[in-house]
Formats: structure tokens, C-alpha cells, sequence
């Protein structure tokens, strides 16, 4: 019987394994054959599908991009105000950061930067997509007056990136040191403070 790989739950498994892998041994121990022998199927059944590291890390890119993009969906369909939205998406976004640990370690690698073009170009086109939500949600508040307009909204949104990037690169390396829930409701009050009108 063939190894079926096209399952949402298959890809999920996948991208879990390399993950685990750039977390316990760093990002070059990640391999097709590692991959498929910590998913429990056979390396020829992976080769079918991904041909190489830089193949599954942009699939775990894209696993990861469209969690974000519900996470945008919802927050956009549950928020009340654009402030309320912002903290809808950042709640979401740090359940994420607390899920998937690893992802730091990837996005700021050289494999990502310098080795796999095709990488950067997918992790940047990604970054404009959430930073173009983040962009809109603080021009709106800043038009309804919910948001302070003296800060220009391309700083609100680098501080509020600010405050998803600091502690996962934390909980990347070293997640004994961060209490995520705890650190989510610090940060959400403290930029919610310096921007509410």
C-alpha cells in the first residue's frame, strides 16, 4: 500500500518533525531522511514530495503563513474596534510563537536569507501580507480615533512586530525563561496603554 502524504494531518506531522528537529539539534540536522524517519515513513515516500531541506522548509512556511492568515480572519471578523482586532491577532499570534518555537530559528537563518533565495523571497512575501493588515488596523484606529496619530503607524506596527519577535526569539532557544501567557498580557497591556487616544 503507498504512503499518502497529501492529508492535512500528513503535512502537519511533517512540518511537527522538522520543527522538533531545528529545535533539538538546530536547523542543518533537518534532512529528508530524518524528517521521514521521526514521521514514522519511509525516506523514498518524502523524496516523492520534498526533495530537500529547503523543499520542507517551505512547506513549513506555508503551513505556517496560512495559520497566520486565520489568525488575521479572525481577527478581523471578531474585533470590535481596530485596537480590538490588533488584540485578537496578537493573542493568536503569540499562541503560535508558544506552538511552534523552531519558527524564529528558521526565519533568521542563513538557509533562509543567504542559502535558499526562493525562501527569503516566501518568508518576505508573507511579511508584507500580515504587515499590511497590521498597517491597515492602526491607520484605521488612528482614523477613528481609537489609535494616537502622533506616532506614525509604520512605528506602531515595527513595535508591535517588536513584541512578537523578542519573545520568541526567547521561547526558541531557551522557553524555561518565558511564562508566554503571562508575557502576552504584559506586552498586549503595555502597547495598548501607549496608543490608546
Amino acid at each position: 500500500m503507498a504512503e499518502r502524504l497529501e492529508s492535512p494531518l500528513r503535512c502537519e506531522q511533517i512540518a511537527e518533525a522538522a520543527l522538533t528537529i531545528v529545535v533539538e539539534q538546530g536547523i542543518g540536522a533537518v534532512t529528508v531522511r530524518r524528517v521521514a524517519e521521526a514521521v514514522g515513513i519511509s525516506a523514498a515516500a518524502l523524496y516523492r514530495h520534498y526533495k530537500n531541506k529547503g523543499d520542507i522548509l517551505a512547506a513549513i512556511l506555508e503551513e505556517h503563513h496560512e495559520f497566520h492568515m486565520a489568525n488575521i480572519r479572525r481577527a478581523l471578523a471578531e474585533g470590535r474596534s481596530p485596537l480590538d482586532s490588533l488584540r485578537i491577532h496578537y493573542s493568536g499570534t503569540m499562541k503560535l510563537v508558544a506552538r511552534y518555537r523552531a519558527l524564529p530559528v528558521i526565519f533568521l537563518s542563513d538557509v533562509v536569507w543567504f542559502e535558499e533565495p526562493r525562501l527569503r523571497d516566501l518568508k518576505m512575501r508573507h511579511h508584507a501580507t500580515i504587515t499590511d493588515f497590521l498597517m491597515d488596523m492602526v491607520a484605521k484606529g488612528q482614523e477613528q480615533g481609537e489609535i494616537r496619530p502622533d506616532i506614525r503607524a509604520r512605528e506602531l506596527v515595527n513595535h508591535y512586530i517588536g513584541l512578537v519577535a523578542m519573545p520568541a526569539l526567547m521561547c526558541a532557544r531557551t522557553p524555561e525563561e518565558v511564562d508566554m501567557d503571562l508575557q502576552t498580557a504584559a506586552n498586549w497591556e503595555m502597547f495598548a496603554r501607549a496608543v490608546s487616544v
